[in-house]
């Protein structure tokens, strides 16, 4: 059966693919073909000592290799939180048809401080030695920060889901201007294709001037504002509402030249 397209699905950090399973679900109903992956590491009985040493690029690395084992051209990239920036940084690799952007976390090139985003993350930043380890946020910080528009059962049920992420990757997404290599650049101009970035009401990590600033980086880009949804968005009420308006609007654009 033909598709309306490939879309490859970037869970954030703490994550797994399968907390992107509702996405998922909403864009085969649609049309698409969709392909969650767990980013390396991330699978149950995951190495934390190896996790602890990869970051950014590695990450991008796994993706782009997926996608060539996949053998998929001009896929969509789906990111959510983390995955968002992994989305930006993948497709100035690869000939993407579009990025789809949910509560993404920035580039270096944006400022992304704030002073609930720090609350939320501050008991990782004062670990000693954090970017040697794993992390987890607590339950209290997922619960202030993360998906705060979920109600206190729902949160409950999804805690005992995540899992621990790279010290190395929260150090180089929580503090891009102290590593060198700056791994989170990304050159906006060799992103070529629609940009669809969703920014929440009561995203207390990304808030929506961030999405505001990704968007306004290129050249063909709309963000749209969902006012009652958290950072954590994925499964919330509303996230059909995201994935139609950004597929839609995808659709609507008119068949780039090859």
């Amino acid at each position: 059966m033909q598709t309306k397209g490939n879309i490859l699905l970037i869970h954030g950090m703490w994550c797994r693919g399968k907390h992107l399973s509702q996405v998922q679900e909403i864009l085969e109903r649609e049309g698409y073909n969709c392909e969650s992956v767990d980013l390396p590491q991330h699978e149950p009985g995951a190495d934390l000592r190896k996790l602890s040493k990869l970051g950014i690029s590695d990450y991008i690395d796994f993706l782009e290799n997926t996608l060539n084992r996949l053998g998929w051209k001009e896929p969509i990239l789906l990111g959510h939180s983390l995955g968002g920036l992994l989305a930006q940084l993948l497709a100035t690799r690869i000939k993407t048809k579009a990025l789809i952007l949910i509560t993404p976390v920035q580039p270096i090139q944006i400022s992304g401080l704030s002073w609930t985003g720090l609350k939320t993350i501050w008991e990782i930043l004062i670990e000693p030695f954090f970017w040697r380890k794993t992390n987890l946020l607590s339950k209290n910080k997922f619960a202030y920060g993360i998906y705060n528009s979920l109600n206190e059962s729902e949160q409950n049920e999804l805690y005992p889901t995540y899992i621990p992420e790279s010290g190395k990757i929260a150090f180089q997404t929580f503090l891009p201007f102290l590593v060198y290599s700056q791994p989170t650049r990304v050159n906006f101009e060799k992103v070529q294709c629609p940009v669809f970035v969703a920014a929440t009401g009561k995203d207390r990590v990304t808030p929506p001037r961030i999405g505001r600033k990704i968007a306004s980086k290129y050249a063909d880009s709309i963000m749209k504002l969902y006012p009652k949804l958290s950072h954590w968005a994925i499964t919330e009420n509303g996230i059909e509402k995201i994935l139609l308006d950004a597929t839609g609007w995808i659709e609507h654009k008119p068949k780039r030249k090859s």
